[in-house]
C-alpha cells in the first residue's frame, strides 16, 4: 500500500546570490626573490608575465599589492599552495586574505 506524500506549505523565494569575494594580498618581505614572485603569481594565481611583474614590482614599492579576487575556498587554496611553494624554496613570502 502506497503511503500519502505529504506537501508543506513552505516555499523558498531566494534570489540565487553571488558568493562573497575575498582579496588576496601579497605581503613584501626581504629575502623572496623578484623572480620567485613571478614564477608563483604566474604558476598559482595564472597571471601574465606583464601582470606578475605589475604585482611583484607593487609588494616592492609599496609593501603589498592585491593579486586579485576570489572565492573564499578559491582564495585560501591558492594562498596555500603559494605559500607551500615559497616554503618548498625556502622564501617567507606571506599572504592576506581580506574580505572585500
Amino acid at each position: 500500500m502506497e503511503q500519502p506524500q505529504k506537501q508543506g506549505k513552505t516555499s523558498l523565494k531566494t534570489e540565487p546570490r553571488e558568493p562573497k569575494r575575498y582579496k588576496v594580498i601579497v605581503l613584501n618581505d626581504d629575502y623572496t626573490t623578484f623572480e620567485f614572485v613571478i614564477s608563483v603569481m604566474m604558476t598559482v594565481f595564472l597571471k601574465t608575465y606583464e601582470e606578475a611583474c605589475h604585482i611583484a614590482e607593487t609588494t616592492h614599492i609599496h609593501q603589498k599589492a592585491t593579486v586579485g579576487t576570489y572565492t573564499l575556498d578559491i582564495a585560501k587554496s591558492r594562498v596555500a599552495k603559494a605559500t607551500a611553494m615559497a616554503r618548498a624554496e625556502g622564501y617567507p613570502l606571506r599572504f592576506d586574505v581580506q574580505a572585500e
